[in-house]
């Protein structure tokens, strides 16, 4: 019999408040427990967001609507990783129950 091995249950990334920083005018950057999670800077009058990954999210017209949005985008992604462990625990079990199913029917 072949056993599945159990996954590892993911971390609630959106967790804990921002901790917002600005090493330098014009742009602030944001950490939740030490790990970096995006960024706003001020470009030619609008506020750029930038995520995790450095891909750019919008643009807003305020630096609060911008630190908004970087909250929004990281508990966004922390649902997004949550959804993609239940995808691939439903498919391993899928798969075992398949497993299973031919193992009965080969038996009889």
């Amino acid at each position: 019999m072949t056993s599945t091995p159990a996954l590892a249950r993911p971390t609630d990334d959106s967790t804990g408040p921002l901790t917002w920083l600005s090493p330098e005018a014009a742009l602030w950057v944001a950490s939740r427990r030490g790990d970096f999670v995006g960024f706003v800077e001020l470009t030619d009058g609008h506020f750029d967001v930038t995520d995790a990954r450095g891909a750019h999210v919008a643009s807003c017209g305020t630096l609060r609507q911008a630190q908004d949005l970087v909250e929004h985008s990281t508990r966004r992604a922390s649902a997004v990783k949550t959804l993609a462990y239940v995808a691939v625990g439903t498919g391993a079990v899928a798969v075992s129950a398949l497993a299973v199913g031919l193992g009965i029917v080969n038996l009889g």
